[in-house]
């Protein structure tokens, strides 16, 4: 069972100032947070195929690998820490850096954060955008249409499974339509319509 030893061997020592093992944690895990989201909220002030774009990008990458090594470890070390152990961030910030980890990085967390959800230390709408990130790279349809691709230039929404009924889904972990979430990417997007069925008695006349 992991305990709140293992957890504060993971830490190391009380700082002489006088934070808390859990404090300490919980401020390195919101700065991964901080980290994670600076190159992606900067690269788009970049053209596509520019140096200063694919500068940030190679930055995003080795900061990717090196948070992702750290978020794993204290996952292996500590379990799923919730927001009431952690606080809402810096909980929040295991989702995120195994949302944008390697694929097997996320195949390996995607059991512990169902049972993480079960729990209630994680949300159920951000394990609904890791079950998505996986099938989508797997090249299976997705479940709650989070996912967006780029084609031909264009945003769209990557393939859903049953998409009649993907509002219901969506519904169920907490997020809003999906007209309004594709809306967001410049994609208009609408519930498929129905195809009434119509049953015929009686054999049916070849023509």
């Amino acid at each position: 069972m992991k305990t709140l030893c293992t957890l504060l061997c993971l830490v190391g020592s009380v700082a002489a100032q006088g934070q808390t093992a859990m404090e300490r944690l919980r401020a390195e895990l919101e700065r991964i947070h901080d980290l994670d989201q600076r190159d992606r909220e900067n690269v788009g002030a970049f053209g596509i195929g520019t140096p200063e774009r694919d500068s940030v990008n190679r930055h995003m990458l080795r900061m990717d690998s090196l948070n992702t090594s750290r978020v794993a470890s204290i996952i292996d070390s500590a379990g799923w820490l919730s927001a009431e152990a952690i606080g809402t961030k810096a909980s929040s910030t295991l989702w995120l850096v195994i949302q944008h980890a390697p694929l097997p990085v996320q195949e390996r967390y995607l059991p512990e954060m169902r049972l993480a959800v079960e729990e209630g230390k994680a949300r159920a709408m951000d394990l609904a955008y890791l079950e998505d990130r996986v099938e989508m790279r797997n090249g299976r349809p997705q479940i709650y249409g989070s996912q967006v691709e780029m084609k031909d230039g264009r945003s769209r929404l990557w393939p859903i499974m049953d998409e009649d009924m993907v509002n219901e889904r969506r519904k169920g972990v907490g997020l809003g339509p999906l007209e309004d979430y594709a809306a967001q990417f410049g994609i208009d997007w609408s519930p498929p319509k129905k195809t009434d069925r119509v049953l015929l008695l009686g054999p049916v006349k070849k023509l």
